[in-house]
């Protein structure tokens, strides 16, 4: 691989995959993958390091499985031999921790039995759902949206915020000065490293224990072990509130490395991503390749059946229309009218779990890059929309959609004032025994929602429903562009938008 730098090289991979599918052949939402790859060039040490930072060279080997959960203040920054740091060194700061959603999950859907009658009126709406409790990973996944969705108003977008969220966090508690305080700013973390490690190790737990869904989140760091020396405090710490593993690899056998590599995400990402890296990605000056994974499966609370599933039009814009297969339910979900974002919201329940796809869709066709921009206002945060939905009788189409995206995502953090990692100043001196410096940071996404699902093809269903359906019935029909999220109540999983629903080859 072909570095700007002259010095060593250090290779960052994130890999995010979820997959939603269906049992029989009801409509499901699909696979979900991300990869970042952020690519570390590291540099010589600057002078006149502050008294209290011990040297790393003489470090021993880490400390056993039974030490002290390693906390961010523990992660002594590595020093050359008779030399000191040059600036003030970026403590770890006491601050509040960062805020938690305890929203209460979403009611279970009703389903219509029996015959209607054309006289019936809406179902009311169900109880008002607790204020909205704002948090970072929220706020950032709004605000990270802004640059990715508004330089891809032609082309739909999926991406992982929770996973971009996850990386800028352990990066920022083993970065010091400028750079921790980019990271900081533009993760909305709090001051206190510790608080935001614990807040992870916490999200992550609780993640695990999703009832009625599969959703695996796995990290690792592979470092050159020819020419890279890991710092020993990070590997507890990285571990124990990151759940990140660590292996040493030979970046020499670039092909071998590679496959490694890409092995260990496809088995993470059940084998939706494949190729988290090439070799000619890697080169003997890899210093190191860190990679973050996240799997998310699931079937919905209310079906669709594919029986109902027709051809209709999609409108691209005011002048190009398209036709594709378009799902169809009716049934009590929550939803809400956005006037003042000249939209609409439905979100769509997980079967047995908290996990959910929020929908937002614009009133106008062609109002989509407006409404994502208002996204950013954070009275629009995602968990605002979400405590105004009511549960209500809705019709739904919504159409079947497959994405794949690729997203160079140093631009973007850039827009976001992150932007000293990518240069020879970067201050990520924890990680390793050398300072490192950020030259790639790229993800792969994969989203598929669909009737069948991959794992129940030939099953069948029939869902008995109304003759009539009430007068006062909602209707969201999502047959222009609209933004999706798969989100709980802390974090947002996914997140996009399908400006032309694309299907898969032999698709129907």
């Amino acid at each position: 691989m072909s570095c700007k730098y002259s010095s060593t090289a250090l290779l960052l991979l994130l890999a995010s995959c979820c997959l939603c599918l269906q049992s029989g052949t009801v409509a499901s939402t699909g696979i979900y993958a991300r990869i970042n790859n952020v690519v570390f060039a590291t540099r010589g040490w600057a002078s006149n390091e502050p008294s209290g930072i011990q040297t790393r060279s003489g470090v021993g080997p880490p400390l056993p499985a039974s030490a002290p959960v390693a906390q961010a203040a523990d992660l002594q920054r590595p020093q050359a031999e008779q030399s000191t740091y040059n600036g003030e060194r970026h403590t770890a700061r006491q601050g509040a921790a960062a805020s938690r959603s305890d929203q209460a999950p979403t009611p279970a859907p009703v389903v219509l039995t029996g015959q209607g009658s054309v006289d019936r009126e809406i179902a009311p709406a169900g109880p008002t759902r607790p204020p909205p409790q704002l948090n970072n990973r929220e706020r950032f996944s709004s605000v990270l949206f802004q640059p990715i969705a508004l330089s891809n108003q032609r082309r739909n977008v999926v991406y992982s915020p929770s996973s971009v969220h996850a990386m800028l966090a352990l990066l920022y508690c083993v970065s010091s000065g400028q750079t921790a305080d980019e990271l900081r700013r533009a993760g909305q973390f709090v001051d206190d490293r510790n608080s935001v490690g614990k807040d992870f190790e916490r999200l992550n737990a609780q993640l695990q224990q999703l009832d009625g869904a599969q959703l695996i989140v796995a990290n690792k760091l592979f470092y050159n072990r020819e020419h890279s020396s890991l710092n020993p405090d990070f590997r507890r710490y990285a571990n124990q509130l990151y759940g990140t593993d660590i292996e040493a690899v030979d970046m020499r056998r670039a092909a071998n490395t590679a496959s490694k590599i890409n092995a260990w995400g496809a088995d993470a990402t059940r084998q939706k991503i494949r190729e988290l890296v090439s070799a000619s990605d890697i080169d003997e000056q890899t210093q190191a390749l860190l990679v973050n994974a996240i799997y998310f499966k699931a079937r919905w609370a209310t079906e669709f059946s594919s029986m109902d599933t027709n051809p209709e039009k999609f409108r691209v814009s005011n002048n190009a229309v398209v036709t594709v297969p378009m799902m169809y339910n009716d049934d009590i979900f929550p939803y809400a009218d956005l006037p003042e974002l000249n939209a609409k919201a439905l979100e769509l329940p997980y079967a047995g779990t908290q996990a959910t796809m929020l929908l937002i869709l614009p009133n106008e066709v062609e109002g989509l890059p407006q409404l994502e921009r208002m996204l950013a206002n954070p009275n629009n945060d995602l968990n605002v929309i979400a405590s105004r939905l009511r549960r209500e009788t809705v019709t739904v189409r919504l159409p079947k959609f497959r994405i794949e995206m690729e997203q160079d995502l140093m631009r973007p953090l850039q827009q976001l004032r992150v932007s000293r990692m990518f240069t020879v100043d970067s201050e990520i001196d924890a990680m390793l025994m050398k300072k490192v410096t950020v030259s790639k940071f790229l993800q792969k996404a994969y989203i598929d929602v669909n009737e069948a699902g991959s794992e129940a093809a030939a099953a069948s269903y029939a869902k008995f429903v109304p003759l009539s359906l009430p007068l006062k019935s909602r209707e969201f029909t999502a047959d222009h562009p609209f933004i999706f999220a798969i989100r709980t109540p802390e974090t947002v999983l996914f997140i996009g938008h399908v400006v032309l629903p694309t299907q898969p080859t032999g698709a129907q």
